[in-house]
Protein backbone atom coordinates (compact mmCIF):
# COMPACT_ATOMS: atom_id res chain seq x y z
CA UNK A 1 0.00 0.00 0.00
CA UNK A 2 1.31 3.53 -0.67
CA UNK A 3 0.41 6.84 0.96
CA UNK A 4 -2.53 7.18 -1.34
CA UNK A 5 -4.34 3.74 -0.66
CA UNK A 6 -4.07 4.62 3.27
CA UNK A 7 -5.72 8.08 3.16
CA UNK A 8 -8.85 7.18 0.21
CA UNK A 9 -11.59 6.32 1.40
CA UNK A 10 -13.69 2.81 1.40
CA UNK A 11 -15.99 3.47 -1.45
CA UNK A 12 -17.23 6.64 -2.89
CA UNK A 13 -20.84 6.63 -4.53
CA UNK A 14 -21.55 9.56 -6.88
CA UNK A 15 -24.73 8.29 -8.37
CA UNK A 16 -27.47 10.45 -6.95
CA UNK A 17 -27.81 13.62 -8.76
CA UNK A 18 -28.55 15.68 -5.03
CA UNK A 19 -25.84 14.21 -2.76
CA UNK A 20 -22.40 12.92 -3.33
CA UNK A 21 -21.40 10.23 -0.38
CA UNK A 22 -18.44 9.18 1.13
CA UNK A 23 -17.84 6.57 3.56
CA UNK A 24 -21.57 6.85 5.34
CA UNK A 25 -20.82 11.00 4.94
CA UNK A 26 -23.27 12.68 2.58
CA UNK A 27 -21.85 16.27 0.93
CA UNK A 28 -24.42 18.39 -0.94
CA UNK A 29 -22.79 21.07 -2.99
CA UNK A 30 -23.79 24.48 -3.02
CA UNK A 31 -22.67 27.63 -6.22
CA UNK A 32 -22.91 30.93 -5.25
CA UNK A 33 -24.41 32.86 -8.27
CA UNK A 34 -25.05 36.11 -7.15
CA UNK A 35 -23.85 39.10 -4.75
CA UNK A 36 -25.61 41.75 -3.04
CA UNK A 37 -24.64 44.98 -5.30
CA UNK A 38 -24.07 47.34 -1.85
CA UNK A 39 -22.60 44.92 0.23
CA UNK A 40 -20.03 46.62 2.35
CA UNK A 41 -19.15 43.83 5.80
CA UNK A 42 -17.52 40.51 5.15
CA UNK A 43 -20.48 38.52 3.25
CA UNK A 44 -19.09 35.33 4.54
CA UNK A 45 -18.99 36.21 8.45
CA UNK A 46 -22.53 34.82 9.47
CA UNK A 47 -21.97 31.29 7.71
CA UNK A 48 -18.29 31.34 8.97
CA UNK A 49 -19.11 32.14 12.39
CA UNK A 50 -21.39 29.25 12.94
CA UNK A 51 -21.01 26.06 14.09
CA UNK A 52 -22.18 24.31 11.11
CA UNK A 53 -20.06 21.73 8.79
CA UNK A 54 -19.24 23.27 5.60
CA UNK A 55 -16.53 23.79 3.22
CA UNK A 56 -16.02 26.89 1.69
CA UNK A 57 -13.73 27.71 -1.32
CA UNK A 58 -13.14 30.95 -3.72
CA UNK A 59 -11.20 31.24 -6.65
CA UNK A 60 -9.87 34.64 -7.94
CA UNK A 61 -8.70 34.86 -11.50
CA UNK A 62 -7.34 38.35 -12.31
CA UNK A 63 -8.78 39.59 -15.65
CA UNK A 64 -6.09 41.66 -18.18
CA UNK A 65 -6.70 45.13 -17.76
CA UNK A 66 -6.03 46.69 -21.74
CA UNK A 67 -8.07 43.87 -23.08
CA UNK A 68 -10.90 44.13 -20.10
CA UNK A 69 -10.93 48.34 -21.05
CA UNK A 70 -11.24 47.45 -24.26
CA UNK A 71 -14.27 45.10 -24.26
CA UNK A 72 -16.04 47.31 -22.08
CA UNK A 73 -15.52 50.38 -24.42
CA UNK A 74 -16.91 48.20 -27.57
CA UNK A 75 -19.93 47.07 -25.26
CA UNK A 76 -21.10 50.43 -23.45
CA UNK A 77 -20.58 51.54 -27.62
CA UNK A 78 -22.96 48.74 -28.57
CA UNK A 79 -25.13 49.03 -26.13
CA UNK A 80 -25.45 52.85 -26.29
CA UNK A 81 -26.69 52.61 -29.72
CA UNK A 82 -29.12 50.45 -29.04
CA UNK A 83 -30.67 52.93 -26.02
CA UNK A 84 -30.50 55.70 -28.26
CA UNK A 85 -32.62 54.04 -31.32
CA UNK A 86 -34.67 51.74 -28.91
CA UNK A 87 -34.50 48.95 -30.90
CA UNK A 88 -35.46 46.75 -27.99
CA UNK A 89 -38.80 46.24 -26.33
CA UNK A 90 -38.90 47.66 -22.90
CA UNK A 91 -37.67 44.97 -20.53
CA UNK A 92 -34.44 44.45 -22.40
CA UNK A 93 -34.31 48.39 -22.70
CA UNK A 94 -34.50 48.38 -18.72
CA UNK A 95 -31.47 45.34 -18.64
CA UNK A 96 -29.60 47.02 -20.96
CA UNK A 97 -29.42 50.11 -19.13
CA UNK A 98 -28.66 48.63 -15.96
CA UNK A 99 -25.77 46.41 -17.24
CA UNK A 100 -24.67 49.59 -19.33
CA UNK A 101 -24.40 51.75 -16.32
CA UNK A 102 -22.50 49.22 -14.45
CA UNK A 103 -20.00 48.76 -17.36
CA UNK A 104 -19.64 52.20 -17.73
CA UNK A 105 -18.73 52.28 -13.83
CA UNK A 106 -16.59 49.21 -13.92
CA UNK A 107 -14.42 50.70 -16.40
CA UNK A 108 -14.12 54.53 -15.09
CA UNK A 109 -13.01 52.54 -11.57
CA UNK A 110 -10.04 51.23 -13.34
CA UNK A 111 -9.05 54.18 -15.64
CA UNK A 112 -9.60 56.81 -12.54
CA UNK A 113 -8.75 54.47 -9.87
CA UNK A 114 -6.48 51.81 -10.88
CA UNK A 115 -8.53 48.75 -9.86
CA UNK A 116 -8.43 45.46 -11.43
CA UNK A 117 -10.96 43.25 -12.32
CA UNK A 118 -11.54 39.79 -11.29
CA UNK A 119 -13.37 36.29 -11.81
CA UNK A 120 -14.83 35.20 -8.11
CA UNK A 121 -15.84 31.54 -7.94
CA UNK A 122 -17.13 30.14 -4.70
CA UNK A 123 -18.14 27.34 -4.03
CA UNK A 124 -19.74 25.80 -0.27
CA UNK A 125 -19.97 21.86 0.53
CA UNK A 126 -22.06 20.93 3.41
CA UNK A 127 -21.81 17.67 4.99
CA UNK A 128 -23.53 15.57 7.51
CA UNK A 129 -23.84 11.62 8.60
CA UNK A 130 -27.45 11.32 7.41
CA UNK A 131 -29.55 12.63 4.58
CA UNK A 132 -32.28 14.58 6.46
CA UNK A 133 -29.71 16.25 8.62
CA UNK A 134 -27.97 17.29 5.46
CA UNK A 135 -30.76 18.06 4.25
CA UNK A 136 -31.95 20.38 7.02
CA UNK A 137 -28.21 22.09 7.19
CA UNK A 138 -28.57 22.94 3.29
CA UNK A 139 -31.87 24.84 3.86
CA UNK A 140 -29.94 26.58 7.43
CA UNK A 141 -26.82 27.62 5.50
CA UNK A 142 -29.37 28.98 1.83
CA UNK A 143 -30.89 30.40 4.55
CA UNK A 144 -27.98 32.47 5.96
CA UNK A 145 -26.77 33.29 2.73
CA UNK A 146 -29.83 35.08 1.10
CA UNK A 147 -30.37 36.97 4.63
CA UNK A 148 -26.75 38.28 3.58
CA UNK A 149 -27.43 39.12 0.32
CA UNK A 150 -26.04 35.84 -1.12
CA UNK A 151 -27.90 34.06 -4.13
CA UNK A 152 -27.34 30.48 -4.41
CA UNK A 153 -28.19 27.03 -6.36
CA UNK A 154 -27.48 23.54 -5.60
CA UNK A 155 -25.51 21.68 -7.76
CA UNK A 156 -27.12 18.97 -8.66
CA UNK A 157 -25.61 16.24 -11.44
CA UNK A 158 -22.22 18.86 -10.48
CA UNK A 159 -21.92 17.42 -7.07
CA UNK A 160 -18.64 15.87 -7.51
CA UNK A 161 -16.70 18.63 -9.20
CA UNK A 162 -17.66 21.24 -6.51
CA UNK A 163 -16.94 18.78 -3.37
CA UNK A 164 -13.31 18.70 -5.32
CA UNK A 165 -13.29 22.37 -5.60
CA UNK A 166 -13.72 23.07 -2.09
CA UNK A 167 -11.03 20.58 -1.41
CA UNK A 168 -7.86 21.74 -0.45
CA UNK A 169 -6.26 20.79 -4.45
CA UNK A 170 -6.93 24.10 -6.15
CA UNK A 171 -8.56 22.73 -8.78
CA UNK A 172 -11.48 24.76 -10.44
CA UNK A 173 -13.32 22.49 -12.74
CA UNK A 174 -15.06 23.90 -15.89
CA UNK A 175 -18.07 22.36 -15.63
CA UNK A 176 -19.13 24.64 -12.39
CA UNK A 177 -17.10 27.55 -13.05
CA UNK A 178 -19.93 29.06 -15.91
CA UNK A 179 -22.47 28.70 -13.51
CA UNK A 180 -20.49 30.45 -10.56
CA UNK A 181 -18.72 33.14 -12.37
CA UNK A 182 -19.01 36.58 -11.34
CA UNK A 183 -16.76 40.14 -11.53
CA UNK A 184 -15.71 41.71 -8.90
CA UNK A 185 -13.44 45.05 -8.72
CA UNK A 186 -9.98 44.65 -6.41
CA UNK A 187 -11.42 47.18 -3.64
CA UNK A 188 -14.04 44.87 -3.13
CA UNK A 189 -12.13 41.66 -2.72
CA UNK A 190 -11.60 42.34 0.92
CA UNK A 191 -15.68 41.65 1.86
CA UNK A 192 -15.10 38.00 0.65
CA UNK A 193 -11.72 37.36 3.58
CA UNK A 194 -12.78 33.96 5.05
CA UNK A 195 -10.66 34.23 7.80
CA UNK A 196 -12.54 36.31 10.39
CA UNK A 197 -13.65 33.82 12.86
CA UNK A 198 -13.59 34.79 16.60
CA UNK A 199 -11.17 33.27 18.16
CA UNK A 200 -8.26 33.27 21.09
CA UNK A 201 -5.29 31.72 19.61
CA UNK A 202 -1.58 32.56 21.61
CA UNK A 203 1.59 31.39 19.64
CA UNK A 204 3.04 29.85 22.41
CA UNK A 205 -0.32 28.61 24.59
CA UNK A 206 -2.09 25.88 25.14
CA UNK A 207 -4.98 24.33 24.15
CA UNK A 208 -7.64 25.27 26.56
CA UNK A 209 -10.88 24.09 24.81
CA UNK A 210 -12.97 24.62 21.71
CA UNK A 211 -15.14 27.53 20.43
CA UNK A 212 -18.53 26.66 20.46
CA UNK A 213 -19.37 28.55 17.57
CA UNK A 214 -17.42 27.72 15.03
CA UNK A 215 -15.81 24.83 17.00
CA UNK A 216 -12.12 26.65 16.32
CA UNK A 217 -9.32 25.71 18.68
CA UNK A 218 -8.16 28.21 21.45
CA UNK A 219 -5.06 28.02 22.49
CA UNK A 220 -3.87 30.44 25.47
CA UNK A 221 -0.64 31.12 27.27
CA UNK A 222 -1.61 32.32 30.62
CA UNK A 223 1.94 33.37 31.15
CA UNK A 224 2.39 35.99 28.63
CA UNK A 225 3.28 39.18 30.82
CA UNK A 226 2.90 41.58 28.18
CA UNK A 227 -0.52 40.08 26.72
CA UNK A 228 -2.09 39.73 30.02
CA UNK A 229 -1.72 40.90 33.46
CA UNK A 230 -1.72 37.95 35.56
CA UNK A 231 -1.48 33.52 34.94
CA UNK A 232 -4.87 33.54 37.43
CA UNK A 233 -8.27 31.30 35.98
CA UNK A 234 -10.67 29.71 37.79
CA UNK A 235 -12.65 26.64 36.58
CA UNK A 236 -16.21 26.50 37.76
CA UNK A 237 -18.85 23.34 37.02
CA UNK A 238 -21.46 21.15 38.76
CA UNK A 239 -20.21 17.93 40.15
CA UNK A 240 -18.92 15.08 37.78
CA UNK A 241 -18.39 17.81 35.29
CA UNK A 242 -14.89 17.32 34.48
CA UNK A 243 -13.09 19.77 36.19
CA UNK A 244 -10.84 17.41 37.98
CA UNK A 245 -9.67 15.81 34.93
CA UNK A 246 -9.37 19.52 32.96
CA UNK A 247 -6.67 20.45 35.35
CA UNK A 248 -5.25 17.46 34.94
CA UNK A 249 -5.10 17.61 31.40
CA UNK A 250 -3.19 21.24 31.66
CA UNK A 251 -0.98 20.28 33.95
CA UNK A 252 0.10 17.60 31.44
CA UNK A 253 0.26 20.04 28.43
CA UNK A 254 2.14 23.00 30.83
CA UNK A 255 4.59 19.92 31.69
CA UNK A 256 5.28 19.32 27.45
CA UNK A 257 6.61 22.51 27.64
CA UNK A 258 9.06 22.71 30.43
CA UNK A 259 6.95 24.69 32.97
CA UNK A 260 7.30 23.96 36.40
CA UNK A 261 3.80 23.65 38.10
CA UNK A 262 3.18 23.85 42.17
CA UNK A 263 0.18 22.36 43.52
CA UNK A 264 -1.99 22.40 46.38
CA UNK A 265 -3.27 18.70 47.15
CA UNK A 266 -5.67 18.63 50.52
CA UNK A 267 -7.64 15.88 49.42
CA UNK A 268 -4.17 14.13 48.08
CA UNK A 269 -6.02 13.84 44.27
CA UNK A 270 -2.94 14.16 42.62
CA UNK A 271 -0.34 11.68 43.99
CA UNK A 272 -0.26 9.37 41.05
CA UNK A 273 0.19 12.40 38.52
CA UNK A 274 2.94 13.57 40.26
CA UNK A 275 4.40 10.25 40.45
CA UNK A 276 3.86 9.27 36.87
CA UNK A 277 5.78 12.56 35.99
CA UNK A 278 8.98 12.62 38.22
CA UNK A 279 7.31 14.84 39.97
CA UNK A 280 8.56 15.54 43.89
CA UNK A 281 5.53 15.29 46.50
CA UNK A 282 6.13 16.96 50.03
CA UNK A 283 3.79 16.70 52.46
CA UNK A 284 2.57 19.29 55.21
CA UNK A 285 0.86 19.23 58.14
CA UNK A 286 -0.41 21.26 60.94
CA UNK A 287 -0.42 18.77 64.19
CA UNK A 288 3.52 18.41 65.13
CA UNK A 289 3.07 16.25 68.22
Amino acid sequence: MDNKDIIAPSYVDNQNPRYFEIDNMYFVGLIVNDYYREYSDIIFKNIINTNININLSCFYEKQDSYKTIKDLTYYIGNVGVDLKEGNTNREDIEIAAYSYTDAKYIRKEMQVNNEDLYYIYTYITVYGEDKKEVEYIVNKVEGILQSNGLSTRRGNFRQEPIFISCSPIMINSREIKEAGRRNILSSSLVSTYPFISSSLCDEEGVFIGTNIYNNSMILVDRFNKEKYKNANMCIFGTSGAGKSFYVKSLILRYRLLGISQFIIDPEREYNNLCKNLDGSLIKLRTNFK
